[in-house]
């Protein structure tokens, strides 16, 4: 299962690699075109986005994946040498008229047209170019989204916040009618999922202590993922979260302070191996450094401590401060040419009162 959607999958390593070069909250970004592409088409194409999955394919196969008729008159086959090498790729023929009769233009609520055809029963190469998300496809397009938006390339409010947790749900739909236990081949899946759903339903909070579920479902949660008032605007590829947002960045003042610090505290303590739960006497060692090397962490490591840095800088104490410097000191060493790392960086000195360190690395991060 892990091979399938795997073009997406990497093209989400690059949706990161190319995030980590943009110009941050000014609405640029190549990388969430890579997302709409590869993520959100296959969403909406399957009906995961809007909690409806289809049970079959509602496409039919590109046309290059179309084996033509064996048997053609000679006349035909004549015609057919006389076209260029690119209408035989595209299939623009004399019968391509004849071809677009069969589809039906539907117009979906705010989605544009697109071509869909009714009655008829799907071929083998119709089944094989179209499949459903899997889990591991939801995770990465969580862990990818949310990385949108803690670096202000989307708004909280966005509405592919909403095509997630409706995709989540009709998979859960799905699982629990044949499981009664979660997703537990995959940790990523039940954390990623935790970020809009209650752990106790994604799975999460098996997971070690649970603090690791707990914290990513207190931030998607103070957050408000989602909930767009006008989805058309909250969709745009361009959206300028700097001046709609310009303090996405800094210290809450509406006193939620102390649960951005317990943010801190689950995250922080979960990925660096030490998870105690002080409430189960009964907990061995094994559950307490159940998350320091396993695989899966790898994979994730790098949007949590973004997630620690967020939280740190809206918690705006001292402690949390602290915590965020370490792990940006550790970046900008580990990854001496990143623009990204150096901007963070930039706002946790600033915050502890290094101005010049702050204008030093801000400084870094744009040359």
């Amino acid at each position: 299962a892990g091979f399938l959607h795997f073009d997406a999958i990497l093209s989400g390593y690059g949706a990161r690699f190319s995030m980590d070069r943009e110009e941050r909250g000014r609405g640029k970004s190549a990388a969430l075109r890579l997302y709409g592409t590869h993520f959100e088409t296959v969403l909406e194409n399957t009906g995961f986005a809007s909690r409806s999955p289809h049970r079959q394919p509602m496409y039919k196969a590109p046309v290059a994946w179309v084996k033509p008729d064996l048997i053609t008159s000679a006349k035909e086959e004549e015609s057919s040498q006389s076209e260029s090498m690119f209408d035989q790729l595209f299939g623009r023929n004399k019968k391509q008229d004849e071809m677009d009769k069969e589809f039906e233009i539907l117009k979906q609520q705010i989605n544009l047209p697109s071509k869909r055809i009714g009655g008829w029963d799907p071929l083998c190469e119709d089944v094989l170019t179209w499949l459903p998300p899997t889990p591991r496809f939801l995770a990465d397009a969580t862990l990818l989204l949310f990385r949108f938006t803690l670096n202000g390339t989307i708004g909280h409010n966005n509405v592919r916040w909403d095509d997630l947790r409706n995709a989540w749900e009709a998979y859960f739909d799905i699982h629990n009618k044949y499981s009664n236990e979660p997703p537990n081949f995959c940790p990523l899946v039940s954390l990623s999922a935790c970020i809009i759903m209650p752990p106790s339903e994604a799975g999460g909070d098996r997971i070690g202590s649970g603090s690791l579920s707990r914290g990513l479902h207190k931030l998607g949660k103070l957050l408000n993922l989602g909930n767009a008032s006008n989805p058309e605007e909250s969709k745009a590829i361009r959206e300028i979260v700097a001046e709609s947002s310009p303090s996405f960045w800094l210290p809450n003042t509406d006193g939620t302070e102390s649960e951005w610090k317990g943010i801190v505290h689950d995250i922080h303590s979960a990925i660096e191996g030490v998870d105690p739960d002080e409430s189960d006497v009964n907990q061995s060692d094994q559950d307490v450094y159940r998350l320091r090397y396993n695989g899966w962490i790898f994979d994730s490591r790098p949007i949590l401590e973004h997630a620690i840095v967020y939280a740190a800088c809206k918690a705006g104490d001292i402690e949390s401060l602290s915590i965020a410097r370490g792990i940006c000191s550790r970046g900008v060493t580990l990854r001496t040419m990143s623009p990204e790392e150096w901007w963070r960086y930039s706002i946790v000195l600033g915050l502890l009162g290094d101005q010049v360190a702050s204008e030093d690395a801000w400084n870094t991060s744009i040359n």
